[in-house]
């Protein structure tokens, strides 16, 4: 029984050995790994994959087709202001950084994809943006995007904007989305576009929402739809709509006021205000205006933020 019992407490103490020595052959092996797995990383970081070159692309067409870079900057200056220089590490980009950097300091591009191709290349697909609303500043317009980004401060609108009138932003620095006096002012905005788009009605050339309870939409410089409201939009919409192409085909150099409070019913009236003119000329449209803060080769700093760790 007593060589039975030793017996046992042998095998079982060798068993524990074993264990303890395959707990440790695990442990040394993974840190083994770990190891080699940090030391591949530094490699990678700081010797194999450098920036090389750095290219400027734009958003793939429907054929996959790749588009020249942007309309607005040439490549140099997009790749000055991304805060990489060849001769960085590949793997250390920040490809946040890099994005947040161009779309801040060259306001009309909308979006920037930072996309590594090893070993050596960082390919930067940039898409512009464009004007939409140019809010009324007095005496200047404060020219936003769709997204609500500020692009320019301006004397003129730029072609394609909508003048906006009654809407106010406590913060207009260009490259950043702007923040309006009311949150509400943005809500307003939103369901116009939503609504407008849903219609198909384009053109617009002025929104004027200074009295919440009298909005008015001037479309093509042309038609004037006083909508009271915005409740009920799609129907006041649609009888404005079926309205403006009646008078469209009655007299199609006039200017005309259509009242849609009732979306039941259009009123119709000859507009004898003043044209307004307040846009720039096709010449100068495909430009950035020349009196705004936006920076351009010159003007950019030195000291870009880097875009890497």
């Amino acid at each position: 029984m007593e060589e039975t019992a030793r017996a046992e407490k042998k095998a079982e103490r060798e068993k524990k050995r074993r264990r303890v020595q395959m707990v440790r052959k695990i442990k040394v092996g993974a840190g083994l790994c770990i190891g080699l797995a940090v030391l591949l990383y530094l490699l990678s970081a700081f010797v194999f994959f450098k920036v090389e070159s750095i290219e400027v692309i734009g958003t793939p067409d429907e054929n996959g087709e790749s588009l020249p870079g942007s309309s607005y900057y040439s490549s140099e200056e997009i790749v000055r202001v991304s805060g990489v220089n060849t001769g960085d590490s590949l793997v250390l980009v920040s490809k946040k950084n890099t994005k947040d950097s161009i779309e801040k300091l060259l306001p009309y591009i909308g979006n920037v994809k930072v996309q590594r191709k090893y070993p050596s290349t960082l390919r930067l697909v940039v898409e512009d943006t464009s004007a939409v609303y140019a809010l009324d500043a007095g005496g200047g317009y404060t020219i936003l995007n769709e997204e609500y980004k500020v692009l320019s401060v301006t004397e003129k609108m730029p072609l394609g904007s909508a003048k906006i009138v009654g809407i106010s932003v406590v913060n207009a620095e260009i490259g950043t989305i702007a923040e309006f006096t009311d949150e509400a002012y943005k809500t307003r905005l939103d369901t116009i576009r939503e609504k407008f788009k849903k219609s198909g009605i384009t053109d617009i050339t002025k929104i004027n929402v200074e009295n919440i309870a009298n909005v008015s939409i001037t479309i093509n410089g042309r038609f004037t739809f006083i909508l009271g409201t915005l409740t009920q939009l799609e129907e006041k919409l649609s009888m404005a709509s079926k309205t403006m192409e009646t008078e469209i085909a009655n007299n199609p150099d006039a200017r005309i006021i259509i009242d849609v409070k009732d979306p039941e019913r259009s009123y119709v009236r000859d507009d004898y205000s003043p044209v307004e003119n307040e846009y720039e000329s096709e010449e100068n449209n495909s430009e950035i205006p020349e009196n705004n803060d936006e920076p351009v080769m010159d003007d950019i700093p030195e000291d870009v933020p880097e875009a890497v760790g």
